[in-house]
Order: structure tokens, then C-alpha cells, then sequence
């Protein structure tokens, strides 16, 4: 490269940039960039949320949920009557002590609890969604209770659907401390109760007599 030639691009490179600079202007709005804080970002959502609304709904939900607890999975109704007895003997993991410290059974002794005292309740297993079945239920209530080794036996009415609260209402003063519910199905699971209405009574010896009925 020539001499004249090398002066001419060092020339071109060192022209300050400024010399040929243009001002376009100001192309569109422009906006400050301000970024909000997360946890203010939260509060300021927070204070549009109206917390008494949600507290009442929160409260209401929880209030159906007691009210109509889930029912029982599968207890259908009795589509036919079936009677069949329940062995409530079990075989202890341990030793059943007295209070004194006595050794009332060892571990590994299969034990009867109705060897030591009776069941002094008739129970009613029903639905409460069922008509027909609360309806049978009053007409059973009204019958007196039997006896266990002479001794009156109390009722209880066990729900595996519907709500407490509501039957305790239908069956009134005389009979609303009676109402219980078969929560996740404890009761019916022990016993084998496929059906409802059921009724579970001890037979007078060391079994229990449970009889599902077909309305």
C-alpha cells in the first residue's frame, strides 16, 4: 500500500465520530422503568382481596363439611336380608394389666371383651339421605329395646350418610342424644355391614347378632 494511500485511511479513522453524528429525534413515549418490590407487590394484591368475604366462605365450607361428612363407601342399600355374627375376640399384643399391677391376660391370649362385660346398646346402622330408611328407623325407635342378660340395652343410631345435625332435628328431644356417625366407616368395616339399615345386638352369649334388612 502506497504511502498517500495509508495517510488517507489513518485520516478516516481518526475523524471524530461527532463530525458526521446525526439527531434523529425522540422515536415513541418512553416510560421510567421502576420495578415493585415483591413483598410490596403481594400486599398491595392482599389489599384487594376482601378478607371478610373469604373468612365467611372459608367458615361456611367448614361448617357443610361437619354438617354432611362423607359417607360411607360402599354401603348400599339392602336389596335383600341377610343375618350373620361377629366374633369381637382379638388376640392381645401385650399384656393386659390391672390397676393394681395384676397380669389380667399375657400377651399372645386371644381374648372375647364379652366374656367380661355385655353390650348394653342396640345399634342402627342407616342412611340418613335415604326417606325410607329413617322412615323404618322411627317405627324401630318406638319398639321397646331388648334385654342382655336381663339388663335394658340402650339405642344408638350410627349414620354412614347424611347429616347429624338434620336427623337429631327430625327425631327430636327424646331422641337426639342417640345420633352418632360411622366415621370412615370404623364401625361397619368391623362388623362387615355391606347394607343398610343394619341392627347390631349382642345374642345373649359371647357373639353378635347383626341383621341387614331389605325395606
Amino acid at each position: 500500500m502506497s504511502y498517500s494511500m495509508k495517510v488517507l485511511l489513518c485520516s478516516i479513522i481518526l475523524l471524530p465520530i461527532s463530525a458526521n453524528a446525526t439527531d434523529f429525534g425522540t422515536q415513541g413515549a418512553s416510560f421510567k422503568v421502576i420495578e415493585e418490590p415483591f413483598i410490596q407487590m403481594m400486599k398491595n394484591r392482599m389489599e384487594k382481596v376482601d378478607m371478610e368475604a373469604k373468612k365467611e366462605e372459608i367458615q361456611k365450607r367448614a361448617k357443610y363439611k361437619v354438617e354432611n361428612p362423607n359417607p360411607v363407601k360402599n354401603i348400599k342399600p339392602a336389596t335383600k336380608d341377610r343375618t350373620f355374627y361377629f366374633d369381637p375376640s382379638y388376640t392381645l399384643d401385650k399384656d393386659a394389666v390391672l390397676p393394681c399391677g395384676k397380669i389380667l391376660h399375657k400377651a399372645g391370649v386371644t381374648v372375647n371383651p364379652l366374656e367380661h362385660m355385655d353390650l348394653n346398646r342396640r345399634m342402627f346402622f342407616v342412611d340418613g339421605r335415604n326417606n325410607d330408611q329413617i322412615e323404618w328407623l322411627k317405627e324401630q325407635l318406638k319398639t321397646p329395646s331388648p334385654k342382655v342378660n336381663n339388663q335394658i340395652i340402650e339405642d344408638r343410631v350410627i349414620l354412614i350418610g347424611g347429616s347429624v345435625f338434620k336427623l337429631k332435628e327430625e327425631l327430636g328431644d327424646s331422641d337426639e342424644d342417640k345420633v352418632y356417625f360411622d366415621q370412615s366407616g370404623e364401625l361397619t368395616g368391623k362388623f362387615g355391614i355391606k347394607a343398610s339399615p343394619a341392627i347390631v345386638v349382642q345374642d345373649g352369649g359371647m357373639q353378635l347378632k347383626i341383621e341387614e334388612v331389605s325395606l
